[in-house]
């Protein structure tokens, strides 16, 4: 197959069907066009959002957009919105002073504050309410600026948010969507069916180093690794 014309990426070192740099596998065209459309991002410093199907590696792609990004060497403080507890949301994103709201309650910067100078990646942001939507938006929108629980004064975060969804941009509120400026759609694995045996491989290498008898079953002459 032609390799698509990659302006952004430059040829990976890493062996032919083997996880680059960013742990991500794959030789298709559509797989060197995401590498390509990550690397165009990551130079970058707008909002991102990954569109895309359940298990198309959307993570794998925001690990790779942080890592290769001026900020980079911080660590990517990462959430499923999903996860985050009904009637906790606010404490979670924003966090909140000692003390508050019981007496003995230890500070918590909130994961905005942990993501300052760093990326903040929400997976299923899709999941996340109406007014935790807005209140979001708002430190977008106010450069960074928000409040924790229970504080009188302001604090500030700059970060760069990375949200990710399965669903399509309109279920989004249409004033947070049009803050990812930069979004990023991810190929169905339909388009990609010839990095399958690659990814299976990987897969199972990932399980054969925890469980040798995995390791023994699908690689011929395993002691840790498949020989190559």
């Amino acid at each position: 197959a032609v390799m698509p014309s990659l302006q952004s990426v430059p040829r990976e070192k890493h062996p032919f069907g083997e996880a680059d740099a960013h742990s991500f596998v794959g030789e298709s065209e559509a797989a060197w066009k995401l590498r390509d459309s990550a690397a165009f991002v990551a130079s970058r410093s707008a909002h991102v959002l990954l569109l895309g199907e359940s298990g198309t590696g959307k993570e794998i792609v925001a690990r790779a957009i942080h890592e290769s990004s001026t900020n980079g060497q911080r660590r990517l403080v990462s959430r499923n919105a999903a996860t985050l507890p009904t009637g906790l949301i606010d404490a979670e994103l924003f966090g909140h002073v000692a003390n508050y709201p019981d007496v003995g309650m230890r500070e918590r910067p909130g994961l905005i504050g942990e993501a300052d100078g760093s990326t903040l990646f929400l997976d299923e942001i899709g999941e996340l309410s109406h007014d935790s939507s807005t209140k979001l938006l708002r430190v977008l929108d106010e450069g960074g600026e928000y409040q924790r629980l229970g504080d009188a004064r302001t604090s500030t975060s700059k970060f760069r948010l990375i949200g990710a969804t399965n669903r399509a941009v309109s279920s989004l509120k249409p004033d947070v969507a049009a803050r990812f400026r930069l979004r990023i759609s991810m190929p169905p694995l339909g388009d990609r069916r010839e990095d399958i045996p690659l990814l299976a491989r990987h897969l199972l290498r990932r399980a054969a180093a925890s469980d040798p008898g995995i390791g023994a079953r699908f690689f011929e002459g395993w002691n840790g690794h498949d020989g190559e």
